[in-house]
């Protein structure tokens, strides 16, 4: 299976330099670098996104009770608020339902730790062999920008090394320094409050969809992933504004135009590896999702739930699919 190009909204790693958290992404957005042309497709699209817009809901059937908060996994201090708004509702609850829970990321990296092959080539070819000089040297530059020394991005699994340079070179410093997403933020305040945490899916179920595919399809996914760092700090500079701004669908869809700066990049391939991107890390948890919450709903009576924002969206996100299970569905 080939590995997805882009992760908008990717899963938190722990990364490189102890710098303070000032040095989040600003500056110009992505949208700047767009024609009049895309930018009025893009509206379109997002106009016709059911659930296109709005974080915080609330879902109702029979007695049951849940608040579902859309979640951005980078640090940045607009969080405050939505921790604020939210936080009578999650002290309340009687459980939390998160994407991962603590100890599940702490198994995942002990996982890795005893498992080195996973992340790092420990025999055959490094990617500095195995990557074409131009697109070895693209990867170079993109690590470097990230603080990460060329020698240890050629001994980086492919798939690993596709994920860190996934986080834009702005993020890094205050990802380094401890700044927490919003999903930490929620079990935080959870855990302070006596409210158990639980996650929605086995941690291996998805440390196995990031891992997958051959060596060889994770290396061209990773020189299809190499957009410039500059475009990608800008990228992630309107991702950060559009969800803050509550408007979920326009970050999600926006992602998809950065096709446009890929040199020699095959189109068809980028809307293939999109498509299945998509369908695995969205659409099939989404269903998987459904009989948790609905389970919890039965057992518990008030369910809080935190979860990537581009969970919530389209025909396939959580919230129509509860909708078409009978819930009603109400933004906050």
């Amino acid at each position: 299976m080939i590995r997805p190009i882009i992760r908008p909204l990717a899963i938190l790693l722990s990364t490189l330099l102890p710098l303070p958290a000032i040095a989040l992404c600003n500056g110009p957005g992505f949208t700047e670098y767009l024609s009049t042309t895309d930018i009025a497709e893009l509206d379109q699209t997002v106009a016709n996104t059911p659930y296109g817009s709005g974080l915080y809901w609330r879902a109702n059937k029979d007695n049951a009770q849940i608040h579902i908060l859309g979640t951005m996994h980078l640090p940045d201090p607009r969080h405050d608020a939505l921790l604020n708004m939210a936080r009578p509702q999650l002290e309340a609850a009687d459980l939390l339902l998160v994407e991962a829970t603590q100890e599940d990321q702490t198994a995942m990296q002990v996982y890795m730790a005893n498992n080195p092959d996973i992340t790092t080539i420990t025999s055959g070819p490094t990617l500095l062999e195995a990557l074409d000089p131009q697109t070895w040297t693209a990867v170079q530059e993109a690590a470097a920008a990230r603080g990460l020394p060329g020698f240890i991005a050629a001994k980086m699994q492919p798939w690993f090394l596709s994920m860190t340079l996934s986080f834009p070179p702005c993020a890094m410093a205050a990802m380094a320094g401890g700044d927490l997403g919003l999903d930490a933020m929620l079990m935080e305040v959870a855990s302070d409050a006596g409210v158990p945490i639980a996650p929605l899916e086995a941690w291996q179920n998805m440390f196995a969809l990031l891992s997958t595919g051959t060596f060889e399809e994770q290396v061209d996914a990773l020189r299809l992933g190499l957009l410039p760092s500059d475009l990608q700090d800008a990228l992630m500079v309107d991702l950060a504004n559009s969800y803050f701004n509550q408007e979920t669908a326009f970050g999600w869809h926006l992602a998809y135009y950065s096709a446009n700066f890929l040199p020699g990049l095959d189109m068809a391939e980028f809307e293939v590896q999109m498509a299945e991107f998509e369908q695995m890390l969205l659409i099939d948890r989404n269903r998987a999702w459904i009989p948790v919450i609905e389970g919890a709903a039965t057992t518990h009576n008030n369910v809080f739930i935190g979860f990537g924002a581009a969970h919530l969206i389209g025909e396939e996100g959580v919230l129509n699919l509860l909708v078409q299970n009978g819930w009603t569905v109400t933004p906050l």
